[in-house]
């Protein structure tokens, strides 16, 4: 996926997302949203033909670089664990 940063501060960061990858910001957000470093996560999708959908983030004391990866690692965790249980389900069922 290739992900653009549009603005970046000291403490904000601002990304584009291809079109298609909506659907990783809700869980994005709700986990940037849990940290105590965040002080605001939000996403925005734009018009279709217009512009891509994003992610703002606003955090206090902490890089939201670093915010974002422990946030994308868990993620990464949380879905990888049900990946594989659903494949052991799955070649459960196929036997």
């Amino acid at each position: 996926m290739q992900v653009k940063i549009v603005e970046k501060g000291h403490d904000f960061l601002r990304l584009s997302l291809p079109r298609g990858a909506e659907t990783i910001l809700v869980p994005l957000v709700e986990g940037l949203q849990a940290e105590d470093a965040v002080l605001e996560a939000r996403y925005y999708i734009g018009h279709p033909f217009a512009e891509e959908p994003g992610l703002y983030l606003k955090t206090k004391g902490e890089k939201p670089q670093a915010v974002l990866k422990r946030v994308l690692k868990s993620l990464s965790d949380t879905y990888g664990d049900a990946l594989g249980h659903f494949d052991k389900i799955a070649e459960k069922q196929r036997n």
